[in-house]
C-alpha cells in the first residue's frame, strides 16, 4: 500500500500567513519519497464560524477556553466532526496535528476525540510549540498533568514528539513507532541551515482573508518561512526559552535564497517571518535585507516580529534597506509606554529609542503594529497612563501607519521567569483554565498591591481598547472581540471573587 501522510495545522489567531509548520514536514517527506498532504484548518475553521451568529464565541472558546451557549457548542461539535470525517476519508497511515500554542489545545482534544470516535485504529501524531512547551515546564492541561501524557493514556492519540521533529518524523512515520518521543535538544544551527524550502502546493491561497495594511494591492496568501530559532531576549513574561532555550539563526543569503526559491517555484512572493525577532541578529538580518534588495528589490515582501534597539545598533541607512527589501510591516513587542515597566520586562530600550524607531518606520511607509499589555506585576496607574499617552502622542500617524493591539492583561505563562515568581504556588488546573481568566484571574485574585486587582487591570485594558477605537488604530472586528473577552472576564471576577 502507498504510504500516506496527512499534516494538520489548528486554528490560532492569524489567516493572513500560512502556516510553516506542515509546509516544512511535507517538504521533509517529500525528500525522503513520502506522499504526503497538508491541510490548513486554522483558515478554513476561523472563516466557517466567523459568518456564523456565535462567532464571537465560538472564537474565544478555541482561543482562550471561553465558555459557549448551547447554540454555538451544537454548530461547533458538528463542525468539528465533519472536518475528522473528512480526515479520515483521506486514509492516511497517519494524522499529524502541529498545534502553535495553547490555543489550538482546545480543537486538538476534540478533533482527535471525533477521529477515533469514527475511526478508533486512525494513527494521530501530536507535536509543535504548544505541546512542547506544555510537556517542558509540566503543564496543566487536565488534572493537572500533561497534555501528552493525558491524551496518550487516554488513547487520543498514538505518538506525541516533544521539541524538535524533524530529525524524528521520518523514522516514526514509516516504522509506525508510538508513544512520546523527547528530543531533548533544539535544531542547531547548521541543522537549521540545511532545511528545505517549504512546499506550499496544498494550500488554498484564495481563503486567506485581504490585508490592506500588510500588502496593499497584491496577492495577499504568505506563506510562514523561519530565519531563526529562539530569542536574543528573556522578557520576563514570555515562555518561548522553554521550547527554544537557544537562540540560532540562519546565514541571511540562505533566508533570502529560500524565499526567492519559494516564489520562482509556487508563485509566492509574500512572506511571514515566523522568528521571535526578525532583527535578534543584525549581522542576518543586514545580509538577508541585502540580498533581496540586490536579486529583486521591491518584489518580494515580508513582515515579522521586530524590536526597538539601543542607539546606535539600528541606522536610517537600515530602515531605508528594509524597505527596499519589501519589508512592509512589522509587530513590535512594546508593552508598556512606561520606561520603568519595560526595565523590569527587561526590555532593554529606552523611550529615546522607541521614538526613534516609530518615527523611522513611519518615514520609509513600513506599517507597524504595537503589541500593548495592562497588568503588569509592578505597573501603576501612572505607568498605565503613560501607555495612553505614547498612543495619544502617535495618534496623528493613523492606521493603517500605525495599528494597535492591546492584547490584553498580563498572563503568567508556564516556563516565564514571572510564573517561577509569581504563580508557581498557585493551584492551576484545566478547568481554571477553561473559565476564560486562568491564570490572569488566579494571579490578581491572590495580590496584595491595591492597586494590582484583577478589576483594576480588566478596566484598564478596556480603558486602552477604548482609546485605540476612538482614533481608529484597530480594526472594529479586533476591538469587538477583545472587549467582549475583557467583559466576561469581569463577569466571572463580579461572580466568583468572594
Amino acid at each position: 500500500m502507498e504510504y500516506h501522510a496527512t499534516f494538520v495545522f489548528l486554528p490560532y489567531s492569524k489567516i493572513d500567513a500560512m502556516p510553516m509548520a506542515p509546509a516544512l514536514l511535507k517538504a521533509i517527506c517529500d525528500n525522503n519519497g513520502l506522499k504526503t498532504t497538508t491541510v490548513d484548518l486554522n483558515v478554513e475553521t476561523q472563516l466557517a464560524y466567523r459568518n456564523t451568529k456565535w462567532a464571537t464565541e465560538i472564537q474565544n472558546y478555541i482561543m482562550y477556553f471561553s465558555e459557549m451557549s448551547e447554540e454555538a457548542h451544537d454548530w461547533y461539535h458538528q463542525y468539528i466532526e465533519n472536518k475528522a470525517k473528512e480526515l479520515i476519508a483521506m486514509k492516511s497511515n497517519w494524522i499529524g496535528l502541529s498545534l502553535l500554542s495553547f490555543q489550538s489545545l482546545c480543537f486538538a482534544h476534540d478533533l482527535c476525540f471525533y477521529i477515533k470516535k469514527n475511526a478508533p485504529t486512525q494513527k494521530i501524531i501530536l507535536g509543535g510549540p504548544g505541546i512542547s512547551k506544555d510537556d517542558n515546564v509540566n503543564g496543566t492541561y487536565k488534572n493537572n498533568k500533561k497534555m501528552s501524557d493525558t491524551m496518550l493514556e487516554t488513547k487520543l492519540c498514538d505518538a506525541v514528539v516533544i521539541n524538535e521533529s524533524e530529525n524524528l518524523l521520518i523514522d516514526i512515520l514509516t516504522n509506525n513507532k508510538t508513544g512520546k518521543f523527547n528530543t531533548n535538544t533544539q535544531i542547531s544551527q547548521d541543522e537549521l541551515n540545511q532545511l528545505p524550502a517549504r512546499s506550499y502546493i496544498d494550500y488554498k491561497f484564495d481563503l486567506y482573508e485581504s490585508s490592506s495594511t500588510i500588502f496593499a494591492g497584491t496577492a495577499t496568501a504568505a506563506a510562514t518561512i523561519t530565519g531563526s530559532k529562539g530569542c536574543v531576549r528573556r522578557c520576563t513574561f514570555c515562555d518561548v526559552f522553554t521550547f527554544e532555550p537557544k537562540y540560532v539563526f540562519k546565514d541571511g543569503n540562505k533566508i533570502a535564497d529560500e524565499m526567492i526559491e519559494i516564489y520562482e517555484t509556487q508563485g509566492i512572493k509574500n512572506f511571514f517571518m515566523s522568528d521571535s525577532l526578525i532583527n535578534g541578529s543584525m549581522k542576518a538580518f543586514r545580509q538577508m535585507n541585502e540580498a533581496l534588495a540586490k536579486k529583486l528589490p521591491k518584489t518580494l515582501s515580508y513582515y515579522g516580529e521586530y524590536i526597538a534597539r539601543p542607539e546606535g545598533q539600528t541606522t536610517s541607512e537600515d530602515y531605508d534597506l528594509m524597505a527596499l527589501a519589501g519589508c512592509k510591516h512589522v509587530t513590535v513587542g512594546i508593552e508598556s509606554g512606561s520606561e520603568a515597566v519595560r526595565n523590569h520586562m527587561r526590555k532593554k530600550f529606552t523611550n529615546e529609542d522607541l521614538s526613534v524607531m516609530i518615527e523611522s518606520l513611519e518615514k520609509v511607509g513600513i506599517t507597524q503594529e504595537w503589541n500593548l499589555m495592562t497588568g503588569y506585576v509592578t505597573e501603576t496607574r501612572k505607568d498605565f497612563e503613560e501607555t495612553l499617552a505614547l498612543v495619544e502622542k502617535y495618534k496623528d500617524f493613523k492606521f493603517p501607519n500605525v495599528i494597535v493591539n492591546p492584547v490584553g492583561v498580563l498572563h503568567l505563562l508556564p516556563g516565564s521567569p514571572l510564573y517561577d515568581t509569581h504563580a508557581r504556588q498557585l493551584d492551576i488546573g484545566w478547568e481554571d483554565v477553561k473559565q476564560g481568566v486562568g491564570l490572569v484571574y488566579q494571579y490578581w485574585k491572590t495580590s496584595t498591591n491595591p492597586e494590582n486587582t484583577f478589576f483594576n487591570r480588566t478596566n484598564w485594558w478596556i480603558e486602552l481598547l477604548e482609546l485605540c477605537n476612538k482614533y481608529k488604530l484597530m480594526t472594529e472586528h479586533r476591538y469587538k472581540q477583545k472587549k467582549t473577552l475583557a467583559e466576561r472576564m469581569l463577569q466571572h471576577w463580579k461572580e466568583n471573587k468572594a
